[in-house]
């Protein structure tokens, strides 16, 4: 990568939190509901970030309410994940659960159901996500196959875009090789401006990151980089397949962590009390030439809970770096916020930002207010951010396929602090796709360098305490 030439006199500082709660439960005034997955994006473009929230989508009306907005019948599942499929400039909406739906966006608020999918050979999916797989402008969809426990492990497979609005099967995972996938994610981790895959797999299973190479098959990479799982002796499981014992992960998170600018991987595991099940995991990614992971779990702070679910990272107190929040799903544990300390360390400050233990598998985070903060939407309650006094930076980037991939790095100080424009984090979930940098005391402007799906690279210079809309060149 070509780092950032500028640098700013003014480093961020860390802000903490005050004496009153940063969050208050807004979901009765502005008229949520429901806790399943949530899926944030401006399908209207009136710059205001709507939400899908399992099966209903919610328009975002100024952000002092939400209406519920009727999607074509047989739209809609478990969860759904938002792009441009069809490079018109709006939001296309695709739905998973036991049933596939693709909706069109019509670009006057209204939907149609797609007539252009093949048939799926996926049974039942907790997690899909948008990407473009051979570098042709046009995002296709990887998406996880489930499981029937003890009957049948589902296959993974991936839909590929034709550029007439419909898609071809490319790929669907063998008998041998198939696993019971829950959360699906991409990022471009190795810099090299294409989007690779990362599947978070069940019961003791290793995950998958998928290396893309702009051509099918994808070259399956997770051992060998870092990511996989701790592995142990190998077990048989349901439908004949077999695997070495690594952990139960429900969902993960790409993001960079520790401000180097490469995007580092949260790994949320679920994990039973027997030690040999693989506990969450904060993986350092080391860059160039290698690319491979660290683990630097150990005294990160991170509790152990049995039940822990899908993760989603954010900066909620525009320090600049990415903070953790992650969801819980039995009984007497809790949802946890973990502001992040810097040096892989990480502090529980769920009850003093003013946050409940829910649990639940939804997770995603969005400026649904435009106020500059972001909010969290989890546990079927959005929680309002009542803001630091940081300041901030908001990017909109427009490219094809939503610009789904790209990458944006901005210096301060001797931080880079990088986020990325992503379809699917955690286990179905999808936090809003306008970049949100903190920047604490920064009020300085800030050069920001855009790597676009491809590799073009783009440096811009951009005001703080402003959106930004950059359009790929």
């Amino acid at each position: 990568m070509t780092r950032l030439t500028a640098s700013l006199l003014l480093a961020l500082l860390p802000l903490t939190l005050s004496a009153d709660p940063l969050f208050r439960d807004a979901t009765e005034q502005v008229g949520l509901s429901g806790g399943g997955q949530a899926a944030w994006a401006d399908y209207d473009g009136d710059g205001w970030v709507d939400v899908l929230i399992g099966r209903t989508l919610f328009r975002n009306i100024e952000g002092e309410r939400f209406e519920a907005v009727a999607l074509p019948e047989g739209v809609g599942g478990t969860g759904g994940t938002w792009g441009d499929f069809d490079n018109d400039g709006d939001l296309d909406l695709f739905t998973f659960g036991s049933t596939f739906a693709l909706a069109i966006n019509n670009g006057d608020g209204s939907f149609t159901r797609s007539e252009g999918l093949p048939e799926i050979p996926v049974v039942a999916s907790r997690g899909a996500c948008w990407v473009d797989l051979n570098a042709d402008g046009l995002l296709d969809l990887y998406i996880g196959g489930y499981e029937k426990w003890e009957e049948s492990v589902y296959l993974d497979a991936i839909l590929i875009s034709e550029g007439d609005g419909t898609f071809s099967l490319g790929w669907q995972s063998s008998e041998e090789g198939k696993r019971s996938a829950r959360g699906v994610t991409a990022a471009d981790f190795d810099d090299d401006g294409d989007a690779d895959v990362y599947v978070s797999n069940y019961r003791l299973q290793p995950n998958q990151l998928w290396l893309n190479t702009g051509e099918l098959p994808m070259t399956e990479v997770g051992a060998e980089r870092g990511v996989a799982g701790v592995a142990k002796s190998a077990i048989n499981y349901t439908g004949g397949i077999r695997y070495p014992v690594s952990g139960h992960t429900i969902g993960s998170a790409w993001g960079d962590l520790d401000d180097d600018g490469w995007l580092d991987l949260f790994v949320g595991n679920f994990s039973h009390p027997p030690a040999y099940q693989d506990r969450p995991q904060f993986l350092r990614n080391s860059g160039p030439p290698d690319w491979t992971f660290e683990d630097m779990s150990e005294g990160a702070g991170l509790a152990w809970q049995e039940s822990f679910a899908s993760p989603a990272l954010a900066d909620f107190d525009n320090d600049g770096d990415l903070d953790l929040y992650f969801t819980t799903v039995y009984q007497g544990d809790r949802s946890v916020l973990y502001r992040n300390d810097g040096g892989w360390q990480f502090t529980d400050v769920t009850a003093d930002a003013g946050i409940e233990a829910a649990r639940t598998y939804q997770a995603a985070w969005a400026d649904f207010d435009n106020d500059g903060d972001l909010d969290l939407l989890t546990g079927g309650k959005l929680y309002e951010n009542a803001g630091p006094v940081g300041n901030w930076l908001r990017l909109k980037l427009e490219g094809p396929g939503s610009a789904i991939g790209a990458v944006a790095r901005v210096r301060v100080g001797e931080r880079i602090l990088t986020r990325q424009v992503e379809s699917s984090t955690g286990e179905g979930n999808q936090s809003e796709m306008v970049l949100h940098f903190g920047l604490g005391e920064n009020d300085s402007p800030v050069e920001v360098e855009i790597t676009w799906p491809g590799g073009q690279r783009q440096t811009i210079t951009a005001r703080p305490t402003q959106v930004t809309t950059v359009t790929c060149p």
